[in-house]
């Protein structure tokens, strides 16, 4: 039939014309990004991180930074996080190998800036700093009682031996007769 080509094509057009509306206005509304995305920025709980540094090791670009003390009771905290975005292959390695879940990315993918350094920054914020600094004051005022090294425990008294059990006999020789 002539013209079935065009008849298909307006078919398609108009399905798409009076169908649902995927457009969004982008500056003022923003895209609804799916759980597991990718990029933005880190984002740390500061109170589940124990300081294992699992995450910067995990990383093949070594763009974590991290530094960590050890309050008066041998507990590590950080004191900085820097991440290097200009660096990051958001490869997810850090957020894989982080054992408490305490790491994960922020859902915002409007990342552009100017210079390379806007892409380096701390992962802290001024509310973590101000809890390490509770936690570091009550730590040396509480300080840990020292370690005092354990004695080695007494032998235990020996016991009676154990009778061997019996051998079989090996080798037991026997005679051959030949057959007459």
């Amino acid at each position: 039939m002539f013209g079935k080509g065009l008849i298909t094509g307006m078919r398609v057009t108009l399905k798409h014309f009076f169908g649902k509306k995927e457009t969004f206005c982008y500056p003022e509304e923003k895209l609804p990004m799916p759980e597991r995305f990718r990029g933005g920025h880190l984002v740390i709980d500061y109170k589940k991180c124990i300081a294992c540094q699992m995450c910067s090791i995990a990383c093949p670009n070594q763009a974590i930074e991290l530094k960590v003390v050890t309050d008066a009771q041998r507990k590590r905290h950080l004191t900085s996080y820097i991440h290097h975005m200009g660096r990051c292959m958001f490869c997810d390695l850090c957020i894989e190998n982080c054992a408490l879940h305490g790491l994960h990315w922020d859902q915002n993918y409007e990342i552009s800036a100017y210079t390379r350094d806007a892409f380096d920054y701390e992962v802290l914020t001024d509310d973590d700093r101000q809890y390490l600094k509770e936690v570091m004051e009550a730590a040396a005022a509480n300080p840990a009682p020292p370690i005092v090294p354990k004695k080695p425990a007494a032998p235990k008294p020996a016991e009676a031996p154990k009778p061997e059990p019996k051998k079989l006999e090996e080798n037991k020789e026997t005679e051959v007769k030949p057959n007459e």
